[in-house]
């Protein structure tokens, strides 16, 4: 049985629903056992065997893709908007204070490594000045909002939050905030896509267990097929469950269909080779990567 990592986040949602419902329809639901959890998680349980596969953080495969595979077409990417990515902030970027503080969600790598080469690159910031400090967390590495968080945001603070949480605060932000939507931001100053997850298999789980690699590719393919032909059906059973009461039928349907992609073409692979090319420029990493398609 393969362990297979599942973000518990909106935007990877179409890609399980029809993943599970094909398993169903074949009466193959002992395939595959389902771990949930954010993207830090994962990554975590990843790294040290925990699963066996997990559409994981781009930055995690940059920082262990000697370890790692990846399955080819298909990512967790934003077209343009991504709209479930944003720094909030009480002040413009172009008013950051040279050693401006930013807490980040412990739920993320990419995303909080993303915001660094923005701000280096683009708004000329000094990372070594600024400061960059992860919120509290459970133990399952989600973010915990308690009365400490609340007490950050009423002093001001700038924060940087990824999915499920930043669909929901978007809609709340206090009065006088600018939300920075950094897909948004990446594609107005590169001209392409971000990928924001790759489905990456641990070689030593790959190398013993091929086949069923092979035939779990197949299934993620029709899945995203699926899922592209039309997410009404997931959108309705996502609203129906009850779990997703901060966003509409219509504003779901409209972050899958005008947000996300979950192809691995050119355009996106074009965009990851940017990202990790500036994450070297800025010495967050040691060196770029290979991509090591099955």
């Amino acid at each position: 049985m393969i362990k297979i990592g599942e973000i518990n986040y909106l935007n990877v949602y179409p890609i399980y629903y029809y993943l599970k419902k094909i398993l169903n329809g074949e009466n193959r639901n002992n395939f595959a056992d389902f771990i949930s959890g954010t993207p830090a998680f994962l990554n975590s349980k990843l790294q040290y065997g925990g699963i066996d596969i997990s559409p994981s953080s781009s930055f995690y495969y940059i920082s262990n893709y000697d370890n790692s595979y990846i399955f080819p077409n298909l990512s967790i990417s934003s077209k343009k908007k991504v709209k479930s990515i944003y720094l909030f902030s009480n002040k413009s970027i172009e008013n950051f204070n040279k050693n401006e503080t930013v807490y980040v969600t412990p739920e993320t790598l990419t995303s909080l490594n993303l915001l660094k080469v923005l701000l280096a690159e683009f708004y000329k910031m000094d990372l070594n000045e600024m400061k960059f400090l992860s919120l509290k967390q459970n133990e399952n590495l989600e973010l915990e909002i308690d009365s400490d968080y609340y007490r950050k945001i009423a002093e001001g603070n700038s924060f940087l939050h990824i999915g499920n949480n930043a669909l929901k605060l978007v809609k709340n932000i206090p009065d006088g905030y600018y939300a920075y939507d950094l897909a948004d931001l990446w594609y107005r100053h590169t001209s392409s896509p971000f990928v924001f997850a790759l489905f990456i298999i641990r070689k030593e789980s790959y190398d013993g267990n091929k086949n069923e690699f092979s035939v779990l590719y197949d299934y993620l393919i029709k899945s995203k097929i699926k899922a592209l032909s039309g997410f009404k059906d997931a959108a309705e059973t996502a609203i129906k469950s009850g779990d997703y009461d901060f966003i509409s039928f219509e504003e779901l349907m409209e972050y899958w269909t005008d947000c996300l992609s979950f192809n691995l073409g050119p355009d996106e692979i074009r965009g990851f080779n940017i990202y990790a090319d500036l994450l070297y420029k800025y010495k967050l990493i040691k060196s770029t990567p290979e991509l090591n398609f099955v």
